[in-house]
């Protein structure tokens, strides 16, 4: 195996693969990247079992072939060699020694035989939807479905609700973030019981199942928040039942396990008659929270919200060392009164969690209805997007 690449593109193609390798692998052979050319194409893979990537670059090939390369050990290696100018790779295919040359430095490191390498039907079974044909033809492939995403869309739904995932192991569910398809539009859900994130994107621009929910592990969103392109998602079926989600972008392919567990009745929870409202600028509740904050109770984190005559204090003190802080901003309150606690670090993550152009004059509504049931903040706004739960705390 022979070939020669750019050390840029060659660098980028490592970026996408590497974040499928375990950082303490139960197996060995995960720790490597699967490295194969067929018609000067240089297809990297790597996998932790769960998560599968695999991208592909044009390279000039002296000889095809295939080998399994120490992912850290590339990696680190790459990294020091800059970006400019071609990487040469040289496999010996009888002892898989791997040689690396560029501008003045040559490097050696052993590989393995590709034959050890895990079987992936996953990959290698599952074929790329007709992207185009779809988009130019407006249908839907047949089987379980086809979702279309634009980057910005996928992005959005990932950052959203990633805030409010679980890492209650013996809650798996909760550990993943709910896509529910529902034709025309996409809900991304996640909860921590403490709170809960709704995301919506709509099918302006793309196409989306009729009626069909996956959950999806955190990790697998997290990574596709760095997607560079427009991508394409489809199922895995083993035996009439989902197994893993496909995401096809540009010359990479991401396969992801799914979590096939039943997902909390959300719907239930998110209260239907919250009458109060206040409406507040964002920034202007963000840097209270920061300041008050900073007073706050270390264990506790609690901070106490109290409108009237629409004015807006945020309260924060800690008993054991004394210290207290308050702060005031106009707000627009429908009610003669109200009072509610929260952890602050749910307040602020929530508040940042919306983005100036989603709103109205940078404006967010918070609901209510007691002081003890849960709490409904969103952005101001005509089109309903975006719906974030928090629970509240009891005031001390």
């Amino acid at each position: 195996m022979k070939f020669r690449a750019s050390l840029i593109e060659f660098q980028q193609a490592l970026s996408k693969t590497l974040p499928a390798i375990p950082r303490k692998a139960t197996i060995p052979i995960l720790e490597h990247l699967y490295f194969s050319i067929e018609d000067n194409t240089l297809s990297i893979i790597g996998t932790d079992q769960n998560i599968t990537i695999m991208t592909s670059i044009k390279v000039d090939a002296e000889d095809e072939g295939k080998v399994l390369v120490p992912a850290k050990m590339l990696d680190d290696l790459v990294k020091t060699l800059g970006h400019s100018g071609d990487l040469e790779f040289i496999t010996d295919t009888n002892n898989y020694e791997i040689k690396l040359l560029v501008e003045r430095g040559k490097y050696n490191m052993k590989g393995l035989n590709p034959i050890e390498y895990l079987d992936l039907p996953e990959l290698f079974e599952s074929k790329k939807p007709d992207f185009e044909a779809a988009k130019q033809e407006g249908t839907i492939e047949s089987g379980i479905s086809t979702a279309f995403f634009i980057k910005e869309d996928i992005v959005r739904l990932a950052e959203k609700t990633l805030i409010a995932v679980s890492d209650d192991e013996y809650r798996p569910a909760m550990t993943g973030i709910l896509l529910q398809f529902r034709e025309n539009y996409v809900n991304a859900v996640s909860t921590d019981s403490y709170r809960l994130v709704k995301a919506t994107v709509h099918a302006d621009k793309v196409s989306f199942p009729q009626n069909f929910d996956v959950i999806l592990p955190s990790k697998s969103m997290e990574l596709l928040v760095k997607t560079d392109s427009d991508l394409i998602m489809s199922f895995i079926e083993s035996f009439g039942k989902v197994t893993h989600a496909r995401f096809d972008a540009g010359n990479t392919i991401f396969i992801t396990r799914v979590i096939n567990e039943k997902f909390p009745p959300y719907e239930s929870v998110i209260p239907q008659n919250n009458a109060i409202l206040l409406t507040v600028d964002r920034k202007q509740v963000l840097l209270a929270i920061k300041s008050v904050s900073l007073f706050a109770n270390n264990i506790t984190k609690q901070i106490k919200l109290h409108a009237v005559n629409n004015t807006l204090t945020l309260h924060a003190e800690d008993e054991e060392t004394g210290k207290s802080g308050k702060r005031e901003l106009p707000c627009d309150l429908n009610h003669e009164s109200f009072e509610i606690g929260f952890n602050f670090k749910y307040l602020e993550e929530a508040f940042n969690n919306v983005e100036e152009s989603e709103t109205e004059d940078n404006l967010v509504i918070m609901s209510f209805s007691e002081p003890n049931k849960p709490a409904l903040i969103r952005p101001k706004s005509e089109k309903e997007e975006l719906l974030m739960l928090v629970m509240p705390v009891r005031i001390s």
